[in-house]
């Protein structure tokens, strides 16, 4: 009964964050830190990790603790020397804007329970599927809300809410690039499954009969998704997707079985060809915006880079231990670019506002982790593991390379139903390698 439960708080989370606009909401924060304070209750044990994983976690939260720790000016002026003059006399923390901080560290941490329970889920053959199927529909629904939307004006979001954002509406989501995001979290768990219902279909009886469905389905989703992101009109979403796509190979292919590829050929080539033919008209929308990928609308004529240089100018300013986690909207005024009536809150590069908040050493641990993770991700050791396992893994790699690559330009992380996708994906990659390394302990259906 209790894995019911959690499977459907976790579902909850991810589908229910999606509809009520992506969870941008107070209130849909607050219920989500509801449900992942009944994850850490149940919780019994953290899933194994490197020691490389270890350090890089205790690490960012040891920086948290010290930029909230307060110091005497004089410190602080030492290691924020460009905001001495604008920094707190007397004693005061280093970060300028210590509420934010405590928000950053609440969000890191709703995000990392979600890991751990994802983690625990994927332990389990039930679990597994469960996770990559509640993922894939959650990119369908948001999808569907988003083709259905398509005819509105932009003034409403899913024709109820106003957009007093006023970025570009698209499903749930204020901004198109935050929906191609979303689509970028999640058609990679709808291409695992397709991939693993293609593999079944030499097995007989029932087996392959369950097969067939899952792979009609999964194509499917694929096809409601990637239409979706098209016809979106999101620069970066179709070329990071594309990219990720390319750079992925290795992890989706396996040099046997070769005698099997052609059903995989056959269904990609008629998924392109319905995804061409739902996204045909929105093509020259799509070829315009991506001639200005690096353009920023309502700033005044800046383009990224221009808020890139401003952001570079303020982590200078806190070299090693940066400005404070979620500070950045707080202190770039000091070195934004001329923006009129605009006001800039996002950097539009999220590696660079980590850099300018968490300093180098935040910049190091992030890097840690992210090395951590590709040691576990590794195309020859994946290409190793059963096909269940393997194709889930080979989605969570491309996932993750399209976010990684689609924050460089962008802020879509942000937006919570996103970043509790990554979070599932990561949980998800750790529960796997804990499930194929033998490190798995006395097996339960959902290990407590």
């Amino acid at each position: 009964m209790i894995v019911q439960v959690l499977q459907a708080l976790l579902a909850l989370i991810l589908l229910g964050n999606l509809i009520a606009f992506a969870g941008v909401d107070p209130i849909s924060r607050l219920v989500t830190a509801g449900i992942t304070v009944v994850f850490a209750v149940q919780l019994r044990r953290l899933p194994s990790m490197s020691r490389s994983q270890k350090v890089a976690l205790w690490g960012i939260a040891a920086l948290v603790v010290v930029q909230l720790l307060p110091l005497p000016h004089v410190i602080r002026a030492m290691l924020q020397p460009g905001f001495a003059e604008v920094s707190a006399p007397g004693w005061a923390p280093l970060s300028l804007a210590p509420w934010a901080t405590v928000q950053m560290a609440s969000s890191l941490m709703i995000a990392g329970l979600i890991a751990i329970q994802t983690a625990r889920m994927a332990q389990t053959r039930s679990g597994l599927p469960f996770l990559l199927v509640t993922i894939a529909a959650t990119g369908v629904l948001a999808a569907v809300l988003g083709l259905v939307a398509e005819g509105g004006d932009g003034t409403k979001v899913l024709f109820i809410r106003d957009n007093v954002f006023g970025g570009g509406v698209y499903g749930p989501f204020v901004n198109r690039n935050h929906f191609a995001q979303a689509m970028e979290l999640t058609i990679p768990a709808a291409i695992a499954l397709l991939a693993v219902a293609i593999r079944r279909f030499p097995e007989q009886g029932l087996a392959r009969q369950k097969a067939v469905v899952s792979a009609l389905a999964s194509s499917v989703a694929i096809a409601v998704c990637l239409t979706a992101l098209i016809r979106s009109s999101s620069r970066g979403g179709v070329l990071f997707m594309t990219l990720a796509l390319v750079i992925t190979i290795p992890w989706w292919q396996r040099m046997k079985h070769r005698s099997q590829k052609w059903p995989a050929l056959a269904a990609v080539g008629l998924l392109l060809v319905v995804i061409g033919s739902l996204s045909w008209s929105r093509l020259p929308d799509l070829q315009e915006r991506a001639a200005h990928l690096v353009a920023v609308e309502g700033l005044e004529g800046n383009t990224r880079v221009d808020l890139w240089r401003g952001t570079v100018a303020s982590w200078k300013r806190s070299p090693i231990l940066g400005s404070g986690l979620g500070t950045y909207r707080y202190v770039i005024g000091l070195d934004k670019p001329a923006s009129g009536a605009a006001v800039l809150e996002q950097a539009h590069n999220d590696w660079l506002e980590w850099g300018a908040t968490s300093g180098i050493v935040g910049m190091a641990l992030l890097a840690i982790l992210i090395v951590g993770l590709r040691r576990i991700l590794m195309p020859s050791r994946v290409r190793s593991l059963r096909s269940e396992i393997r194709y889930a893994l080979a989605g969570a790699t491309l996932a993750l390379v399209a976010t990684m690559m689609h924050e460089m330009i962008g802020f879509g992380l942000q937006t919570p139903v996103n970043r509790y996708l990554l979070a599932a994906w990561i949980g998800l990659i750790l529960g796997l390698w804990e499930r194929s390394s033998g490190r798995k302990r006395r097996s339960t259906e959902m290990p407590s």
